[in-house]
Protein backbone atom coordinates (compact mmCIF):
# COMPACT_ATOMS: atom_id res chain seq x y z
CA UNK A 1 0.00 0.00 0.00
CA UNK A 2 2.80 2.66 0.89
CA UNK A 3 4.83 1.51 -2.43
CA UNK A 4 1.51 2.85 -4.38
CA UNK A 5 1.37 5.55 -2.25
CA UNK A 6 5.18 6.42 -3.23
CA UNK A 7 4.10 5.98 -7.04
CA UNK A 8 1.38 8.13 -6.97
CA UNK A 9 3.26 10.98 -5.00
CA UNK A 10 6.41 10.78 -7.96
CA UNK A 11 3.48 10.54 -10.67
CA UNK A 12 2.22 13.98 -9.04
CA UNK A 13 5.25 14.84 -8.83
CA UNK A 14 6.28 14.78 -12.60
CA UNK A 15 3.10 16.51 -13.94
CA UNK A 16 3.18 19.18 -10.83
CA UNK A 17 5.11 21.58 -12.33
CA UNK A 18 5.97 22.94 -9.24
CA UNK A 19 2.70 23.46 -7.24
CA UNK A 20 2.86 22.80 -3.58
CA UNK A 21 3.90 19.39 -1.92
CA UNK A 22 1.16 19.83 0.46
CA UNK A 23 -1.48 19.66 -1.49
CA UNK A 24 0.02 16.96 -3.50
CA UNK A 25 -0.24 15.22 -0.30
CA UNK A 26 -3.57 15.97 0.58
CA UNK A 27 -4.37 15.24 -3.10
CA UNK A 28 -3.49 11.63 -2.64
CA UNK A 29 -4.80 11.55 1.29
CA UNK A 30 -8.17 12.63 -0.08
CA UNK A 31 -7.86 9.71 -3.04
CA UNK A 32 -6.63 6.99 -0.28
CA UNK A 33 -9.65 7.93 2.02
CA UNK A 34 -12.32 8.16 -1.06
CA UNK A 35 -10.92 5.94 -3.63
CA UNK A 36 -13.85 6.24 -5.54
CA UNK A 37 -13.08 10.15 -6.20
CA UNK A 38 -9.61 9.35 -7.19
CA UNK A 39 -10.19 10.12 -11.23
CA UNK A 40 -11.92 13.63 -10.90
CA UNK A 41 -9.19 14.90 -7.97
CA UNK A 42 -6.28 14.21 -10.68
CA UNK A 43 -8.65 15.64 -12.95
CA UNK A 44 -7.89 19.10 -11.30
CA UNK A 45 -5.45 21.55 -12.41
CA UNK A 46 -3.76 23.02 -9.99
CA UNK A 47 -3.31 27.09 -10.18
CA UNK A 48 -1.37 28.88 -7.52
CA UNK A 49 -2.89 32.20 -6.37
CA UNK A 50 -2.87 34.80 -3.19
CA UNK A 51 -6.51 36.41 -3.97
CA UNK A 52 -7.98 34.19 -2.11
CA UNK A 53 -8.78 32.52 1.12
CA UNK A 54 -8.01 28.98 0.80
CA UNK A 55 -9.58 27.02 -2.35
CA UNK A 56 -11.60 27.15 -5.35
CA UNK A 57 -12.63 25.75 -8.45
CA UNK A 58 -13.80 27.36 -11.70
CA UNK A 59 -16.48 25.61 -14.16
CA UNK A 60 -13.18 24.53 -16.42
CA UNK A 61 -12.27 21.80 -13.40
CA UNK A 62 -8.97 24.46 -12.61
CA UNK A 63 -7.97 24.42 -8.51
CA UNK A 64 -7.09 27.23 -7.29
CA UNK A 65 -4.49 27.26 -3.75
CA UNK A 66 -3.54 29.64 -1.29
CA UNK A 67 -0.08 28.38 -0.44
CA UNK A 68 0.08 29.56 2.68
CA UNK A 69 -3.41 28.28 3.87
CA UNK A 70 -2.60 24.77 3.30
CA UNK A 71 0.89 25.02 4.58
CA UNK A 72 -0.82 26.48 7.79
CA UNK A 73 -3.16 22.76 8.16
CA UNK A 74 -3.09 19.42 8.36
CA UNK A 75 -3.08 17.11 5.38
CA UNK A 76 -6.49 15.62 6.97
CA UNK A 77 -7.84 19.08 6.50
CA UNK A 78 -6.56 19.80 3.29
CA UNK A 79 -8.06 16.21 1.88
CA UNK A 80 -11.40 17.40 2.94
CA UNK A 81 -11.46 20.39 1.36
CA UNK A 82 -10.29 19.20 -1.30
CA UNK A 83 -13.24 16.52 -1.56
CA UNK A 84 -15.47 19.74 -0.82
CA UNK A 85 -14.60 21.93 -3.98
CA UNK A 86 -14.21 18.71 -6.73
CA UNK A 87 -17.87 18.05 -4.70
CA UNK A 88 -18.84 20.82 -6.90
CA UNK A 89 -17.67 20.04 -9.57
CA UNK A 90 -18.93 16.53 -9.72
CA UNK A 91 -22.73 17.30 -9.05
CA UNK A 92 -22.73 20.10 -11.18
CA UNK A 93 -23.62 23.00 -9.27
CA UNK A 94 -22.86 25.39 -11.81
CA UNK A 95 -25.56 24.37 -14.12
CA UNK A 96 -28.11 23.46 -11.33
CA UNK A 97 -27.58 27.14 -10.68
CA UNK A 98 -28.93 28.30 -14.15
CA UNK A 99 -31.70 25.51 -13.93
CA UNK A 100 -33.09 26.36 -10.55
CA UNK A 101 -32.83 30.21 -11.87
CA UNK A 102 -31.18 31.00 -8.51
CA UNK A 103 -29.93 34.83 -8.61
CA UNK A 104 -27.78 35.10 -5.84
CA UNK A 105 -24.20 33.66 -6.05
CA UNK A 106 -24.22 33.99 -2.28
CA UNK A 107 -26.65 32.47 -1.04
CA UNK A 108 -26.27 29.28 -4.10
CA UNK A 109 -22.45 29.05 -2.37
CA UNK A 110 -23.89 28.76 1.09
CA UNK A 111 -27.25 26.22 -0.15
CA UNK A 112 -24.62 23.88 -2.22
CA UNK A 113 -22.41 23.87 0.47
CA UNK A 114 -25.07 22.50 2.68
CA UNK A 115 -25.92 20.21 0.32
CA UNK A 116 -22.01 18.60 0.29
CA UNK A 117 -20.81 19.15 4.06
CA UNK A 118 -23.53 17.45 5.75
CA UNK A 119 -22.37 14.14 4.13
CA UNK A 120 -18.83 14.76 4.38
CA UNK A 121 -19.90 15.19 8.29
CA UNK A 122 -21.92 12.37 8.12
CA UNK A 123 -18.41 10.30 7.18
CA UNK A 124 -16.57 11.76 9.90
CA UNK A 125 -13.90 14.06 7.64
CA UNK A 126 -12.31 17.20 9.83
CA UNK A 127 -13.60 19.97 8.11
CA UNK A 128 -11.75 23.17 8.42
CA UNK A 129 -12.82 26.18 10.08
CA UNK A 130 -16.98 26.83 10.30
CA UNK A 131 -18.32 25.58 7.10
CA UNK A 132 -22.05 26.44 6.57
CA UNK A 133 -24.14 23.19 7.52
CA UNK A 134 -27.78 22.65 7.45
CA UNK A 135 -28.64 22.64 10.88
CA UNK A 136 -27.11 25.79 11.69
CA UNK A 137 -29.77 27.71 9.68
CA UNK A 138 -32.20 25.45 10.92
CA UNK A 139 -33.01 22.99 8.01
CA UNK A 140 -32.97 19.20 8.11
CA UNK A 141 -30.04 17.46 6.63
CA UNK A 142 -29.86 15.40 3.26
CA UNK A 143 -31.98 18.18 1.25
CA UNK A 144 -30.41 19.27 -2.18
CA UNK A 145 -28.85 22.70 -3.03
CA UNK A 146 -32.42 23.90 -4.77
CA UNK A 147 -34.36 23.02 -1.55
CA UNK A 148 -31.68 24.91 0.67
CA UNK A 149 -31.73 27.48 -1.39
CA UNK A 150 -35.76 28.21 -1.58
CA UNK A 151 -35.08 29.00 2.24
CA UNK A 152 -31.99 30.68 2.86
CA UNK A 153 -33.03 33.20 0.00
CA UNK A 154 -34.73 36.50 0.66
CA UNK A 155 -35.31 39.15 -1.80
CA UNK A 156 -33.11 42.37 -1.34
CA UNK A 157 -35.12 45.25 0.08
CA UNK A 158 -33.22 48.08 -1.44
CA UNK A 159 -30.65 48.31 -4.65
CA UNK A 160 -28.05 48.74 -1.99
CA UNK A 161 -28.40 45.94 -0.15
CA UNK A 162 -28.34 43.88 -3.92
CA UNK A 163 -24.87 45.74 -4.78
CA UNK A 164 -23.79 44.75 -1.13
CA UNK A 165 -24.72 40.46 -1.65
CA UNK A 166 -22.52 41.08 -5.56
CA UNK A 167 -19.26 40.66 -3.45
CA UNK A 168 -19.24 37.63 -1.98
CA UNK A 169 -16.80 36.56 0.88
CA UNK A 170 -13.89 35.83 -0.53
CA UNK A 171 -13.38 32.82 2.21
CA UNK A 172 -16.69 31.65 1.37
CA UNK A 173 -16.84 31.75 -2.44
CA UNK A 174 -15.75 28.38 -3.72
CA UNK A 175 -15.43 29.99 -7.50
CA UNK A 176 -17.54 29.66 -10.67
CA UNK A 177 -17.72 25.72 -10.29
CA UNK A 178 -19.88 26.39 -7.55
CA UNK A 179 -21.78 29.17 -8.79
CA UNK A 180 -20.95 29.90 -12.86
CA UNK A 181 -20.00 33.74 -11.87
CA UNK A 182 -16.40 33.86 -13.18
CA UNK A 183 -14.54 35.59 -10.36
CA UNK A 184 -11.42 38.02 -11.05
CA UNK A 185 -8.66 35.60 -9.49
CA UNK A 186 -9.77 33.12 -11.94
CA UNK A 187 -7.77 32.48 -15.45
CA UNK A 188 -9.71 33.17 -18.60
CA UNK A 189 -10.47 30.40 -20.69
CA UNK A 190 -7.31 28.99 -23.08
CA UNK A 191 -7.97 28.22 -26.65
CA UNK A 192 -5.79 26.69 -29.22
CA UNK A 193 -4.15 30.05 -29.51
CA UNK A 194 -3.14 31.58 -26.19
CA UNK A 195 -1.24 30.26 -24.27
CA UNK A 196 -3.15 30.13 -20.51
CA UNK A 197 -3.57 27.18 -18.79
CA UNK A 198 -6.10 24.69 -20.36
CA UNK A 199 -8.77 23.51 -18.78
CA UNK A 200 -11.10 20.23 -18.72
CA UNK A 201 -13.81 20.57 -21.39
CA UNK A 202 -17.67 19.89 -20.90
CA UNK A 203 -16.94 15.78 -22.59
CA UNK A 204 -14.77 14.82 -20.23
CA UNK A 205 -16.24 16.50 -17.35
CA UNK A 206 -19.05 14.05 -18.01
CA UNK A 207 -17.08 11.29 -18.54
CA UNK A 208 -15.39 11.50 -14.90
CA UNK A 209 -18.78 12.01 -13.35
CA UNK A 210 -19.80 8.65 -14.84
CA UNK A 211 -16.84 7.22 -13.98
CA UNK A 212 -16.73 8.23 -10.15
CA UNK A 213 -20.18 7.57 -10.02
CA UNK A 214 -19.60 3.92 -11.58
CA UNK A 215 -16.75 3.19 -8.49
CA UNK A 216 -19.76 4.80 -5.97
CA UNK A 217 -21.89 2.32 -6.69
CA UNK A 218 -19.40 -0.74 -6.95
CA UNK A 219 -18.53 0.04 -3.19
CA UNK A 220 -21.88 1.55 -2.19
CA UNK A 221 -22.94 -2.45 -0.57
CA UNK A 222 -20.33 -1.89 2.05
CA UNK A 223 -22.01 0.58 3.78
CA UNK A 224 -18.39 3.17 3.28
CA UNK A 225 -20.58 5.65 0.81
CA UNK A 226 -22.84 8.12 2.18
CA UNK A 227 -26.55 8.04 0.98
CA UNK A 228 -26.39 11.27 -0.63
CA UNK A 229 -23.65 10.26 -2.74
CA UNK A 230 -25.20 7.28 -3.73
CA UNK A 231 -28.06 8.99 -4.67
CA UNK A 232 -26.32 11.30 -6.87
CA UNK A 233 -24.49 8.43 -8.43
CA UNK A 234 -27.89 6.54 -9.35
CA UNK A 235 -29.00 9.43 -10.65
CA UNK A 236 -25.92 9.86 -12.96
CA UNK A 237 -25.81 6.34 -14.22
CA UNK A 238 -29.49 5.30 -14.62
CA UNK A 239 -31.37 7.03 -17.86
CA UNK A 240 -32.34 10.21 -18.00
CA UNK A 241 -36.32 9.68 -19.48
CA UNK A 242 -37.81 13.20 -20.45
CA UNK A 243 -41.44 12.84 -19.34
CA UNK A 244 -42.59 16.16 -20.25
CA UNK A 245 -41.72 15.19 -23.46
CA UNK A 246 -43.57 12.06 -23.40
CA UNK A 247 -46.89 13.24 -22.44
CA UNK A 248 -46.76 16.57 -24.47
CA UNK A 249 -46.19 13.76 -27.95
CA UNK A 250 -49.46 11.33 -26.08
CA UNK A 251 -51.52 14.49 -25.83
CA UNK A 252 -50.76 16.29 -28.98
CA UNK A 253 -51.27 12.68 -30.65
CA UNK A 254 -54.92 11.85 -28.55
CA UNK A 255 -55.86 15.79 -28.92
CA UNK A 256 -55.81 14.97 -32.73
CA UNK A 257 -57.48 11.78 -32.91
CA UNK A 258 -60.48 12.82 -30.87
CA UNK A 259 -61.56 15.21 -33.55
CA UNK A 260 -60.15 13.90 -36.24
CA UNK A 261 -63.15 13.65 -39.26
CA UNK A 262 -65.30 15.43 -37.14
CA UNK A 263 -66.67 18.77 -38.41
CA UNK A 264 -69.61 21.76 -38.29
CA UNK A 265 -71.38 24.40 -39.76
CA UNK A 266 -70.79 27.53 -39.18
CA UNK A 267 -72.22 30.84 -40.61
CA UNK A 268 -68.87 33.32 -38.90
CA UNK A 269 -67.20 33.27 -42.19
CA UNK A 270 -68.32 32.97 -46.11
CA UNK A 271 -68.37 29.53 -47.57
CA UNK A 272 -65.59 29.01 -49.97
CA UNK A 273 -67.55 29.08 -53.13
CA UNK A 274 -70.44 31.46 -52.18
CA UNK A 275 -70.04 33.25 -55.00
CA UNK A 276 -71.50 29.88 -56.73
CA UNK A 277 -74.54 30.01 -54.98
CA UNK A 278 -75.75 33.63 -55.49
CA UNK A 279 -77.90 35.26 -52.94
CA UNK A 280 -78.64 31.69 -51.10
CA UNK A 281 -75.84 31.87 -48.31
CA UNK A 282 -74.20 28.73 -47.61
CA UNK A 283 -72.43 27.85 -44.53
CA UNK A 284 -68.63 27.29 -44.01
CA UNK A 285 -67.24 23.96 -42.69
CA UNK A 286 -65.19 24.05 -39.65
CA UNK A 287 -62.92 21.22 -37.45
CA UNK A 288 -64.14 21.78 -33.79
CA UNK A 289 -61.39 22.23 -30.57
CA UNK A 290 -61.25 19.27 -29.06
CA UNK A 291 -62.51 19.19 -25.39
CA UNK A 292 -60.62 17.50 -22.89
CA UNK A 293 -61.18 16.94 -19.53
CA UNK A 294 -58.69 16.87 -16.38
CA UNK A 295 -59.36 14.72 -13.44
CA UNK A 296 -57.00 14.82 -10.71
CA UNK A 297 -56.50 12.36 -7.66
CA UNK A 298 -56.57 14.92 -4.76
CA UNK A 299 -56.36 12.08 -2.11
CA UNK A 300 -54.63 11.48 1.39
CA UNK A 301 -52.05 9.37 -0.34
CA UNK A 302 -51.06 11.66 -2.83
CA UNK A 303 -47.80 14.07 -1.63
CA UNK A 304 -47.43 17.38 -2.55
CA UNK A 305 -44.50 16.98 -5.14
CA UNK A 306 -47.76 14.38 -6.80
CA UNK A 307 -49.57 17.25 -6.79
CA UNK A 308 -47.32 20.13 -8.14
CA UNK A 309 -46.89 17.39 -11.05
CA UNK A 310 -50.45 17.31 -11.59
CA UNK A 311 -50.63 21.37 -11.99
CA UNK A 312 -47.58 20.95 -14.26
CA UNK A 313 -49.40 18.56 -16.68
CA UNK A 314 -52.67 20.74 -16.53
CA UNK A 315 -50.46 23.92 -17.54
CA UNK A 316 -48.83 21.85 -20.68
CA UNK A 317 -52.40 20.78 -21.65
CA UNK A 318 -53.54 24.40 -21.70
CA UNK A 319 -50.36 25.90 -23.33
CA UNK A 320 -50.99 22.74 -26.62
CA UNK A 321 -54.71 23.75 -26.62
CA UNK A 322 -53.72 27.46 -27.02
CA UNK A 323 -55.62 30.45 -26.36
CA UNK A 324 -59.53 30.59 -25.49
CA UNK A 325 -59.39 26.85 -25.21
CA UNK A 326 -61.21 25.53 -21.80
CA UNK A 327 -60.31 22.26 -19.89
CA UNK A 328 -62.52 20.59 -17.44
CA UNK A 329 -61.11 19.64 -13.91
CA UNK A 330 -62.35 17.78 -11.48
CA UNK A 331 -60.71 17.38 -8.07
CA UNK A 332 -61.72 13.41 -6.74
CA UNK A 333 -60.57 11.82 -3.78
CA UNK A 334 -63.50 8.98 -2.67
CA UNK A 335 -65.69 11.42 -4.24
CA UNK A 336 -65.91 14.86 -6.75
CA UNK A 337 -64.96 18.12 -5.87
CA UNK A 338 -65.34 21.49 -7.26
CA UNK A 339 -65.94 20.89 -11.04
CA UNK A 340 -64.52 23.62 -12.99
CA UNK A 341 -63.61 25.01 -16.30
CA UNK A 342 -60.28 26.76 -16.63
CA UNK A 343 -58.05 28.35 -19.00
CA UNK A 344 -54.86 28.31 -17.36
CA UNK A 345 -53.21 25.86 -14.50
CA UNK A 346 -53.40 29.12 -12.46
CA UNK A 347 -57.27 29.07 -11.65
CA UNK A 348 -57.01 25.79 -10.23
CA UNK A 349 -57.91 25.18 -6.69
CA UNK A 350 -57.48 22.03 -4.95
CA UNK A 351 -59.91 20.34 -2.69
CA UNK A 352 -60.29 16.99 -1.29
CA UNK A 353 -57.37 14.69 1.45
CA UNK A 354 -59.93 11.61 1.95
CA UNK A 355 -59.66 8.34 0.82
CA UNK A 356 -59.36 7.81 -3.06
CA UNK A 357 -62.05 6.41 -5.19
CA UNK A 358 -61.42 7.36 -9.13
CA UNK A 359 -64.31 5.65 -10.53
CA UNK A 360 -66.16 8.11 -9.26
CA UNK A 361 -64.40 10.90 -10.99
CA UNK A 362 -64.91 8.46 -14.20
CA UNK A 363 -68.43 7.69 -13.96
CA UNK A 364 -68.67 11.85 -13.37
CA UNK A 365 -67.43 12.09 -17.04
CA UNK A 366 -69.34 9.43 -19.09
CA UNK A 367 -72.37 9.87 -17.48
CA UNK A 368 -71.72 14.31 -17.91
CA UNK A 369 -75.03 15.58 -19.54
CA UNK A 370 -73.55 18.87 -21.01
CA UNK A 371 -70.51 19.58 -22.44
CA UNK A 372 -69.10 15.84 -22.83
CA UNK A 373 -65.16 15.55 -23.37
CA UNK A 374 -63.25 13.95 -26.07
CA UNK A 375 -60.21 12.99 -23.81
CA UNK A 376 -60.14 12.51 -20.10
CA UNK A 377 -56.24 13.03 -18.58
CA UNK A 378 -56.25 11.40 -15.17
CA UNK A 379 -53.15 12.45 -12.50
CA UNK A 380 -53.18 9.41 -9.92
CA UNK A 381 -50.56 7.34 -7.52
CA UNK A 382 -53.31 4.40 -8.59
CA UNK A 383 -53.59 3.79 -4.61
CA UNK A 384 -57.58 2.91 -6.09
CA UNK A 385 -59.74 0.45 -7.54
CA UNK A 386 -60.15 0.42 -10.70
CA UNK A 387 -63.75 0.02 -12.86
CA UNK A 388 -63.55 -3.48 -15.24
CA UNK A 389 -65.75 -1.29 -18.22
CA UNK A 390 -63.68 0.70 -20.40
CA UNK A 391 -64.82 4.65 -20.75
CA UNK A 392 -66.44 5.45 -23.84
CA UNK A 393 -63.89 8.02 -24.28
CA UNK A 394 -59.73 7.91 -24.59
CA UNK A 395 -58.37 8.20 -20.66
CA UNK A 396 -54.81 8.65 -20.73
CA UNK A 397 -53.59 8.10 -17.23
CA UNK A 398 -50.33 9.74 -15.61
CA UNK A 399 -49.30 7.35 -13.03
CA UNK A 400 -47.40 8.93 -10.28
CA UNK A 401 -47.17 5.91 -7.89
CA UNK A 402 -46.67 2.38 -7.23
CA UNK A 403 -50.44 1.34 -7.48
CA UNK A 404 -51.58 -0.77 -10.34
CA UNK A 405 -52.70 0.96 -13.53
CA UNK A 406 -56.57 0.26 -14.67
CA UNK A 407 -56.71 -3.11 -16.44
CA UNK A 408 -57.55 -1.36 -20.07
CA UNK A 409 -54.85 1.55 -19.01
CA UNK A 410 -53.31 0.62 -22.76
CA UNK A 411 -55.79 -0.85 -24.80
CA UNK A 412 -57.10 0.71 -27.97
CA UNK A 413 -56.03 4.86 -27.40
CA UNK A 414 -55.94 4.60 -24.04
CA UNK A 415 -52.59 5.06 -22.45
CA UNK A 416 -50.43 4.86 -19.18
CA UNK A 417 -47.65 7.15 -18.56
CA UNK A 418 -45.46 6.19 -15.57
CA UNK A 419 -43.63 8.35 -14.07
CA UNK A 420 -40.98 7.34 -11.67
CA UNK A 421 -39.86 8.80 -8.84
CA UNK A 422 -36.53 9.27 -8.61
CA UNK A 423 -35.78 9.14 -4.72
CA UNK A 424 -38.41 5.92 -4.60
CA UNK A 425 -36.18 4.46 -7.18
CA UNK A 426 -33.07 4.74 -6.20
CA UNK A 427 -34.02 3.58 -2.24
CA UNK A 428 -35.23 0.58 -4.05
CA UNK A 429 -32.50 -0.21 -6.11
CA UNK A 430 -30.01 0.38 -2.93
CA UNK A 431 -32.52 -2.13 -0.99
CA UNK A 432 -31.95 -4.65 -4.00
CA UNK A 433 -27.88 -4.35 -4.06
CA UNK A 434 -27.66 -4.44 -0.31
CA UNK A 435 -29.66 -7.70 -0.39
CA UNK A 436 -27.12 -8.93 -3.23
CA UNK A 437 -24.25 -7.87 -1.54
CA UNK A 438 -25.38 -10.09 1.86
CA UNK A 439 -26.07 -13.18 -0.46
CA UNK A 440 -22.86 -12.65 -1.64
CA UNK A 441 -20.81 -12.56 1.21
Amino acid sequence: MFSRIASMIRAADRSSDGYSRDLQAARVRASYQRAYFAPALFNLIPVRTDLIGSMAVDVNWRLYYNESWIATHSVEENASLLIHEVSHLLRDHDSRKRSAAARDSYVWNTAADCEINDDLAAEGLPLPGDPPQPHKYGLPAGENAEVYYRHLYKPPQSEDEALLRQTVDGGQDCGSGAHGDRRPWELPDSDSTSGGTPGVDATKAEMVRREVAQRIMDTSGLGDVAIGWRRWAYGILSPKVDYFAIIRQTLRTSLRDSTLGRYDRTYRRPHRRQACYGDFIMPSFYQPRPRPGFLIDTSNSMQREQLSRAVAELGGLTRQLGYGSEVVVACCDAAVHHVKTVFNAAQLQMYGGGGTDIAAGLRYFIERKSGAVDLLVIVTDCETAWPDEMPPFPVITIRVGDGPPPPWGDRGRNRVITIEDQDEAFRKADRQRKRRWRVDR
